[in-house]
Formats: C-alpha cells, sequence, structure tokens
C-alpha cells in the first residue's frame, strides 16, 4: 500500500459563443410525412430529420405495426430507411409485413448490440427504426439488456447519433402496469418526442397522443382501428363512441370532451343500489375516482339524497377516459338519473365542470363543443350560460340543484 497525494485540476472547456437571442440565425426543421395523416398531426407536421422518437405502449397494441406502416411509406417516397427488430426475427417480421401487404424493398436487421446496430447503418439512411430499446444493449456496461443503466446509455448513444448523422431515431419502448414507460425517468428527458400508443388488448381502437414533442404541440391526439392490414385511422372518431340514443334511458348521460383538437361525445352509464356490505363500493371506469367522490359528495350535501348505504358504478363507454373537468355536468347528471331511476333526454348533452359550492362553470371552447354534438344530431345542450346557440335548444343549468330540477 503506497500512499499518493490527491491531485485535483481543473480542465478548461472550450469558450461558449455567447449572443443575444436577436442573433441567432433562424433554423428550419425538415420534415417528411409518414403517410398517416394521425401520425402526422401528432408530431406536428411529421417526422423532423436527426429528430429521436419514443413510441411507447403496452405489448400487442400496434407499435410494430405502426412501424412497418410508416417504413413502407417512407420507402415509396424514396427514403432510406432501416428497421432493426431487436426482439423478433427478419422471418417473423417479413411474415407481418406480407399479411399487411407492404412490399419486400424496406431494409430490415434483426440484433440486440448497440454498436453493432450504429456500424451497420448504411450511408444515405434517412430513419432508423429500433424495436425496442429496452431490447438493445452495449458490452460496455455488464448489467443486462433492459436494465436502468443500459437503457439510458442506450439511449444516449442514439441521440448523439442522430444529431451527428442527422438520421431520424424511431424506438418502441414498453410501459409498466401503471402506464409509463419502463426503464430510467432520463429516457423521457433525452428524446425530442415521447408518443404513447394506447388501448384495450380486447378492443379495436387505439388512440395515438404525445406526452411531450419538442417540434410540436403536445395536446393533439389520433384514433385507429386496428385490422388486419394495420392500423387504420378513424375519420370519424366521435361515431364510434356516442350517438343519439333511440329511446331515453335511466343512467345514461351524454357529454362532450376535447382531446387536442378532435371533440368527442362520450356516453357516461352509472349504476346506484342499496349495499348490501358494510362499506359500499364506489368503482369508476374512465373517471377519475377522486372527482367522482366529489361529486357524490355534491349530490349527497346541496341536494338531500342519500348515497352512505348504496354501491356506485360509473363507467365510460367506448373505453375511454375522461382527463378534463368539463365531463363533470354528465357524470352528475347520470348519477342522479340512477339515484331517482328517472330516464334522462336521449338528445340531449351535458356540458360544464362542477366546483365545491355546487355550481357550474363553462368550457372556454363551449361553442365549439355545442358545433360537434349538434352535427351529430343532439337536439339540446344543457349548459351552465344564459347564451343560446343556433341550431339546437339551450336549457340553462347554472348549478347542481338546478341539474336535479331538470331531471
Amino acid at each position: 500500500m503506497v500512499a499518493e497525494k490527491e491531485r485535483r485540476e481543473r480542465r478548461k472547456g472550450a469558450r461558449l459563443s455567447v449572443v443575444r437571442l436577436g442573433e441567432v440565425e433562424e433554423g428550419r426543421f425538415v420534415r417528411f410525412p409518414t403517410g398517416t395523416e394521425g401520425l402526422d398531426r401528432v408530431l406536428g407536421g411529421g417526422i423532423v430529420s436527426g429528430s429521436v422518437v419514443l413510441l411507447a405502449g403496452s405489448p400487442g397494441v400496434g407499435k410494430s405495426t405502426l412501424f412497418l406502416q410508416v417504413a413502407a411509406h417512407l420507402v415509396k417516397e424514396g427514403r432510406e430507411v432501416l428497421l432493426v427488430s431487436a426482439e423478433e426475427s427478419a422471418v417473423q417480421v417479413k411474415h407481418r409485413a406480407r399479411r399487411m401487404g407492404v412490399p419486400d424493398d424496406i431494409m430490415v436487421a434483426e440484433g440486440e448490440n448497440l454498436d453493432g446496430i450504429l456500424s451497420s447503418v448504411p450511408e444515405g439512411t434517412d430513419v432508423l427504426m429500433i424495436d425496442s430499446i429496452q431490447s438493445v444493449y452495449t458490452e460496455d456496461l455488464n448489467s443486462p439488456a433492459g436494465s436502468v443503466s443500459q437503457v439510458r446509455f442506450c439511449a444516449d448513444r442514439l441521440f448523439r447519433f442522430a444529431k451527428e448523422r442527422g438520421v431520424a431515431v424511431l424506438m418502441s419502448g414498453h410501459v409498466t402496469k401503471a402506464g409509463n414507460v419502463a426503464g430510467p425517468k432520463t429516457l423521457e428527458h433525452v428524446v425530442d418526442v415521447v408518443l404513447y400508443l394506447e388501448g384495450d388488448r380486447g378492443s379495436l381502437l387505439r388512440m395515438l397522443r404525445a406526452h411531450k414533442n419538442r417540434f410540436g404541440p403536445t395536446d393533439e391526439v389520433a384514433f385507429f382501428q386496428m385490422t388486419e392490414r394495420g392500423l387504420i385511422p378513424i375519420e370519424d372518431p366521435t361515431l364510434f363512441f356516442a350517438s343519439p340514443g333511440e329511446w331515453a334511458k335511466v343512467g345514461v348521460a351524454y357529454g362532450v370532451i376535447t382531446k387536442g383538437s378532435v371533440r368527442l361525445v362520450l356516453e357516461v352509464q352509472s349504476l346506484t343500489h342499496y349495499s348490501y356490505y358494510p362499506v359500499p363500493v364506489r368503482y369508476s371506469v374512465g373517471y377519475d375516482p377522486k372527482r367522482l367522490a366529489i361529486v357524490l359528495a355534491l349530490i349527497e350535501k346541496r341536494i338531500g339524497v342519500k348515497i352512505g348505504k348504496k354501491d356506485v358504478y360509473l363507467n365510460v363507454s367506448g373505453g375511454f377516459r375522461i382527463d378534463e373537468p368539463y365531463g363533470d355536468m354528465a357524470v352528475a347528471a347520470s348519477l342522479l338519473s340512477s339515484l331517482k331511476n328517472l330516464p334522462l333526454d336521449n338528445a340531449g348533452v351535458f356540458i360544464g365542470e362542477v366546483s365545491l359550492s355546487g355550481e357550474f362553470r363553462p368550457p372556454p371552447d363551449l361553442s365549439l363543443r355545442v358545433v360537434e354534438a349538434r352535427r351529430l344530431g343532439f337536439r339540446r345542450v344543457y349548459v351552465p350560460t344564459e347564451k343560446r346557440f343556433e341550431g339546437v335548444e339551450t336549457v340553462p343549468v347554472m348549478d347542481i340543484k338546478g341539474l336535479n330540477d331538470v331531471i
């Protein structure tokens, strides 16, 4: 054992070029469309050259299918695309492509070693697709593929490769049971765009949304239908979820929510009955259970309806989820209808956010939501305003007591 004196030397890095914001030259992003209108809209106009895009989703939701569709269109447009499959063999990829009707002129490689992948990318490649990032590893680290260090290191290498070569990198990623991207949180910070492809494997509906986008908006969504030929865009997603019912039903109300630039009419269903359990059941599908507790508390306090001994079940049809507060009035109307056993208006929609005082508030884009409801054939709108809208009958509902009187 020999004692050594520790020496610390400060390394001077290269001086940075400091300029004022007005002196910065405006660069122009080079985009190329993917051939899928919904995907282009979510990306902000197409894939940006030299960007890194992460497509996350649960197993079997359609990530590999979407990659093949995008690759087929880009090759048709004269782009050079390399699809690296780290989870499947090239034979499996060919069988999927043949089933989808995708041409055979797509460059495909199978492998998990990142160094081998990057060294095999031909010159002139425009897009590199990695399926998936959790299956890729580098021999510079001793940890197995999919570990936190491997995913972080490989993502960083791919990011630097994209910026140095000007190649757009698209990589798929798995999600956890909680619906988040598997691996370190830094993975989402490294990439330029994070997309989520969501949907139940038992349903044909798929929703694509942006969680992060350095080149466009993050509030856009696109809807697809899974078929044997791939993901087919749904031109009018509202018709896929709800339309005016033939007759009035107990516990069924309609509301209008906004997803990016798309407005959807959703059907809210509720069921309440006397509970035989010591603790009544409060079950919600597609709606925040905490907001459901608020609505139930307002019904009991402001209207006087006793709910403490009743089970409450709430469901948003179509496997969709209400992520905004302006579906509160539809939820409250559905619950009141079930509690009183009175059918609701099958040709009306309920739009509004409820406050803790029991008052309803209109959304900023109320007129656009009313237009969408009218387009689908709804004849009445229940809204917290005295304003009149063309083509529909307006029923002012200012608070939860007024909603109870209407029902």
